[in-house]
């Protein structure tokens, strides 16, 4: 199976910090696709996407520090409460 192009590349602002995503397919459901851990780059997916984007509306992010996100500086920077925060703004 071939990777495909999103149907929308752009990113949401939270707390001063751009976090970037990715949109594929238009199925009536969504899955929301955070990497398995924030130091993964979102084409870790690239080898599902051809096949769910037929089925489901695939929302895939970047974590900071990652891709097209901000990589913002110091630990305090870089949480799982603020990696919830950052999935919840996307969607």
């Amino acid at each position: 199976m071939r990777a495909r192009y999103p149907d929308i590349e752009d990113v949401v602002v939270r707390d001063g910090v751009r976090i970037g995503y990715e949109v594929y397919g238009t199925g009536d459901q969504t899955l929301l696709l955070p990497t398995s851990m924030p130091l993964v780059h979102a084409r870790q997916w690239k080898a599902q996407v051809p096949y769910l984007a037929r089925h489901y509306r695939l929302v895939v992010v970047d974590h900071r520090g990652n891709g097209r996100s901000d990589r913002p500086c110091g630990a305090a920077a870089y949480t799982a409460a603020g990696d919830v925060a950052d999935l919840v703004a996307v969607l």
